[in-house]
């Protein structure tokens, strides 16, 4: 722990460059799109909303925005808390929301936090160098029937290179000084965005400029990730275990496909919203054979669903969700050579196909098991 305060990444800096060259009414907007999409929400009237690590203090606004009853920010970094009390201050310094700096390692404070109906923290919790015991404070607050929505990083997405490659890419950077840490955000830059854009004929600056992932920004993404130190990741399966055993929580959606996989965590037998809607999740059978692509890929058609499926253009649109004996694989959006390498139930749902591996990378074919997909999980 003596090392990961030493390096601790300044979180709280970051996010104030970003307020004072990004925040505007777009980004807003889509951080409230898209926290309202994942919870399958039209609004948050009634509800009290507290987001642990806060960071810039956006979400917390959008959370205002649709019409939280009370809102509850905190963060242990002292200059994220003066960011979102600057926007707070931005929105009109609203009575009914609260900032303030905390850990949620400090398990008396969290059990002294008012009962919160969604508990949020995307992207916080691995960098607290004790993820697991970080995601069981955090649910302290959680009201019976309340949403925990938290964004880990995935264990899952990180094979090539794999999580040791970039921890010690995190230890490099935060012990380097500004010019070759300038240097290493554009070496990342170039291999994440630029070649890959460039390579499709794609103008790798438009990507840079319309970035807008929960309305952060390109650069500040960058260094947020470069810089994060402490880092723990966490897989798919680890996560839905760990919460169902701690908490009896189900996870009810799920974002993958990305650095942070988003989960959307609760109890359908005590939330009338999530058992409504997990009752028309129908499952569709999906009939073989299916074609073996290589390693552990397999292949069905789903032409009727192309329209829907992920592209070039929309590599994140599909909702497909796909099961392997009634059970969520939940990998979806996966790079297709880590499908054929890694299998674990890795999919992809790409124009009229939908590529995918069995959760034991085994044979769907002769492996005995039924495969079904919801069409829009």
């Amino acid at each position: 722990m003596a090392l990961a305060e030493e390096m601790r990444f300044g979180f709280g800096r970051n996010w104030a460059e970003f307020v004072d060259t990004r925040l505007s009414d777009a980004a807003i907007e889509d951080s409230r799109r898209h926290m309202a999409g994942m919870l399958r929400l039209d609004d948050f009237r009634g509800k009290v909303f507290l987001d642990i690590g806060c960071g810039s203090g956006i979400h917390s606004l959008a959370a205002l925005r649709l019409g939280a009853e009370h809102v509850i920010s905190f963060d242990y970094d002292p200059d994220s808390v003066a960011t979102t009390r600057r926007v707070k201050s931005f929105a009109g310094d609203p009575p009914n929301w609260e900032v303030f700096q905390g850990s949620v390692l400090d398990a008396a404070q969290m059990a002294s936090l008012p009962k919160a109906d969604i508990v949020y923290s995307w992207g916080v919790l691995h960098h607290t160098g004790d993820m697991w015991t970080a995601v069981r404070n955090a649910a302290i607050p959680l009201k019976p029937g309340g949403d925990f929505y938290i964004a880990l990083y995935s264990s899952d997405n990180y094979v090539d290179p794999p999580p040791a490659y970039w921890l010690d890419i995190k230890r490099r950077y935060n012990l380097a000084g500004p010019l070759r840490r300038r240097l290493m955000e554009w070496q990342y830059a170039a291999r994440v965005v630029l070649l890959p854009e460039l390579k499709a004929g794609r103008n790798p600056l438009r990507a840079i400029r319309d970035y807008g992932l929960r309305g952060m920004a390109f650069w500040t993404d960058v260094r947020d990730w470069l810089g994060g130190w402490p880092m723990d990741f966490a897989s798919l399966a680890e996560t839905q275990a760990f919460c169902r055993h701690e908490f009896g929580l189900t996870l009810v959606n799920v974002k993958a496909g990305q650095g942070c996989t988003e989960y959307v965590f609760a109890d359908p037998g005590l939330s009338a919203r999530w058992a409504e809607i997990e009752a028309t999740r129908a499952l569709i059978p999906l009939s073989g054979p299916f074609t073996h692509v290589g390693g552990c890929q397999y292949a069905a058609g789903l032409p009727g669903l192309e329209a829907v499926a992920d592209s070039n253009e929309q590599p994140q649109r599909s909702r497909l969700m796909l099961y392997e004996d009634g059970v969520m694989l939940g990998l979806a959006h996966s790079v297709h050579a880590h499908i054929a390498r890694y299998g674990g139930g890795r999919f992809s749902h790409w124009g009229p196909t939908l590529s995918f591996s069995s959760s034991d990378g085994s044979d769907p074919n002769t492996n005995g098991r039924t495969y079904a997909y919801c069409e829009r999980f």
